[in-house]
């Protein structure tokens, strides 16, 4: 009886799925992404998790914005300020300072 409980339980510990000791079920990542001199987002390219942030953050002296090719959001950062949203849906999100034109950026959710 013993031998039989115990392999119950090894059974049910391979079938359960388990928390990711990188992110536990429940937790979203902010990610920043850092609009810089020379007009560029700092990271250009980001891969993400559903339901994970980006945050930008204007560290240039001028006015930037980060603009979705999609629509989906249009913020006007002046220096020092930033802007977060949250990413619910898997795809790619690409999105542009509407300032400068050579300015974009790219964000895979997975």
């Amino acid at each position: 009886l013993l031998r039989i409980a115990v392999l119950a339980v090894f059974a049910f510990a391979l079938v359960v799925p388990t928390a990711s000791a990188e992110q536990p079920l429940g937790t979203t990542e902010t990610h920043r992404v850092r609009m810089v001199d020379g007009n560029a987002f700092r990271p250009g390219r980001i891969t993400i998790a559903r339901g994970d942030r980006v945050r930008w953050i204007n560290r240039d002296d001028v006015t930037h914005t980060t603009t979705s090719n999609g629509a989906l959001w249009n913020e006007t950062l002046q220096a020092g300020e930033r802007f977060s949203r949250r990413f619910r849906r898997a795809g790619n999100f690409g999105y542009r300072c509407t300032i400068h034109s050579g300015m974009t950026g790219t964000i895979i959710v997975r």
